[in-house]
């Protein structure tokens, strides 16, 4: 019988990785697969044809297994899909290697048998009543109505969680100590920030698949500063005492908290994201946000809508204008042209060189010359339309998303009062995540595209899922039997010039 799945090995501080064309592999209680394990804990350092890697590959819908030989902990896991309630999860089998080492093939069939599982069925456990640290003032950001950027914002962060959805989905890959977190993290970061270069190379490893891996660069350390905010990576920040862990590791960063100046520290763990402002007579904290849940790569989260407003415009944001070094009194429509016509890179490094660029760096859709969003779907669900600056309107307490007051029909709303939107008091978009819960829920969704207009033409922005289809030699066989659309990739994103598994197409809007 022929499975398929991949092999990791981890020597020596280092991952290594090998697997067949499509993923072939034995199964577990097959003998050449014991003959494997034999081999590889008998020379551990032959390893010269396998591939190195920076993190263990995850189990993936298309494979069977992942089998893991872990040296430097002397365990050997097996990841496989386990049904439990009706849907499949990802579960991890472990044996212990001087066990194994002793032991016959059938000692890895007994233990598949008994199912000793590494992972819970819910790894992490979200609390409806979250409280803010009674030693800390409540921290409260007004975030505003969603601009044309955020909205596309909220469209690519979906659709990234959907894209690297199996390193999320496995507990194996996905916790604070592994460096997928890392690397998802700083993602997510420029995602906020749009520090982000697009570029119309359509050369890219597509689809996404079981042996893609995400390749830009990351910081290595769990605390750097990125646009103003000191970043914290922290297993949980659910708990005073952990927002306090917090605080202490960001001590040797701050030095200068004299007269007005503050500092503003963005903690994330796995699972949330928590706003911290330190001053010198106060310490203000916001409630823990969700950052991903079941529903992330169909529903934006509130905690990466958070995100994308406080580095996306003032409302949090510490004040440059007083240190403003640039003095040019440069018309409006010449930055603009400025912004559009700069290479992607330079179009970031510019943002930051003063405040007024900033400004309008985030005002426009940058390094998408003539662009205009017309459907706010996402960041405004309850008619899809921005309308104007001006108008009243309320943000969910749960989700974040923003309603027009006249939409819900709540003209006399208090800007006081507490709202709650109709598909969150029925929670149905932010449920607790779980192992596979990301693609149980988004598998079979199709993927909307954004309306937007670009150059006065409407068109549908789209993610791009495969090659465009003159590179696609299986379709060739189909001849002229079925129309087959060109999927011509327009933009690819990049994270500091490398490819960030996002790549999208214009089509003509039906």
């Amino acid at each position: 019988m022929v499975c398929r799945g991949i092999w990791n090995v981890h020597f020596r501080g280092k991952w290594y990785r090998s697997y067949y064309p499509h993923g072939r592999i034995s199964p577990p209680d097959d003998e050449s697969t014991f003959r494997m394990i034999k081999q590889l804990c008998d020379h551990p350092d032959h390893l010269e044809k396998w591939e190195l890697v920076p993190f263990l590959s995850p189990i993936h819908s298309n494979l069977d297994y992942v089998y893991i030989i872990d040296q430097d902990a002397g365990v050997f896991l097996v990841s496989l899909w386990k049904e439990l309630n009706g849907s499949l999860r990802p579960t991890a089998i472990r044996i212990d290697l001087t066990s194994l080492r002793e032991s016959s093939r059938l000692f890895i069939k007994d233990s598949l048998e008994q199912h000793r599982s590494t992972s819970s069925d819910n790894i992490h456990q979200t609390n409806s009543d979250i409280r803010k640290p009674m030693t800390f003032r409540a921290l409260d950001i007004n975030f505003g109505i969603p601009t044309p950027l955020n909205e596309l914002q909220e469209r690519f962060l979906t659709d990234f969680v959907f894209v690297w959805r199996y390193y999320i989905d496995d507990p194996l890959t996905w916790t604070y100590s592994s460096p997928v977190f890392k690397v998802l993290s700083i993602a997510f970061l420029r995602l906020a920030a749009w520090d982000l270069e697009l570029s119309s190379d359509c050369e890219v490893e597509l689809p996404i698949n079981f042996a893609s891996i995400p390749s830009w660069n990351y910081p290595e350390t769990n605390i750097y500063w990125f646009h103003g905010f000191l970043i914290i990576l922290q297993e949980d920040i659910e708990s005073e005492a952990m927002i306090n862990r917090a605080l202490e590791k960001a001590k040797p960063y701050i030095h200068d908290l004299h007269g007005h100046r503050d500092a503003r520290l963005v903690l994330i763990s796995p699972y949330h994201v928590t706003f911290v402002e330190l001053s010198n007579d106060a310490v203000l904290v916001s409630e823990s946000i969700a950052l991903l849940t079941n529903h992330s790569a169909v529903h934006c989260s509130p905690g990466f809508r958070a995100l994308n407003r406080i580095f996306t415009s003032d409302c949090w944001k510490k004040s440059l204008s007083d240190r403003e070094r640039w003095r040019l009194n440069v018309p409006s429509e010449i930055l603009y042209k400025i912004l559009h016509e700069l290479e992607p890179r330079d179009t970031v490094a510019f943002s930051q060189a003063s405040f007024t660029a900033t400004q309008y760096y985030y005002t426009s859709i940058p390094q998408i010359k003539d662009t205009v969003v017309q459907s706010f779907n996402s960041s405004i669900p309850c008619c899809g339309k921005q309308r104007g600056s001006g108008d009243n309107g309320v943000r969910c307490l749960v989700c974040y998303s923003w309603r027009h007051v006249a939409c819900i029909g709540a003209e006399n709303w208090s800007s006081d009062a507490q709202y709650v939107c109709m598909d969150c008091q029925g929670n149905m978009n932010f449920s607790a995540p779980h192992p596979g819960g990301i693609n149980r829920v988004s598998c079979r969704k199709t993927r909307e595209g954004c309306h937007i207009s670009v150059g006065g033409s409407e068109k549908l922005l789209h993610l791009r899922l495969s090659k465009p289809s003159h590179l696609r030699r299986e379709l060739r066989f189909l001849g002229n039997l079925v129309p087959i659309a060109p999927s011509l990739i327009e933009y690819t994103i990049r994270f500091n010039g490398s490819f960030s598994g996002l790549a999208y197409g214009l089509e003509n809007k039906p």
